[in-house]
């Protein structure tokens, strides 16, 4: 799915980077709480990742080291990606 999407939208993208978050995961250090709103390459201060092949990579990444958990609140991932646009 995430190809797909992808495959569409790069070509509406210049530099081929995209920013990349996820939300509702308890991910290392803080495995015990949820985090509504991290970078899936772990660099919150630049969470870009460079064309497709990163982006999926990241997303596997996160899938091992990440713990879906919950509630999960959308707040706090909408307002940093309104941030940046």
């Amino acid at each position: 799915m995430i190809n797909s999407v992808g495959n569409i939208l790069q070509f509406y993208n210049t530099d081929k980077q995209v920013n990349l978050f996820g939300f509702g995961g308890a991910v290392p250090p803080y495995s015990q709480r949820a985090s509504h709103c991290f970078a899936l390459n772990g660099d919150i201060f630049n969470p870009r990742v460079n064309g497709l092949g990163e982006v999926a990579a990241a997303y596997a990444n996160a899938i091992r080291s990440a713990n879906l958990y919950g509630p999960t609140h959308f707040a706090d991932i909408l307002s940093q990606v309104n941030a940046i646009a």
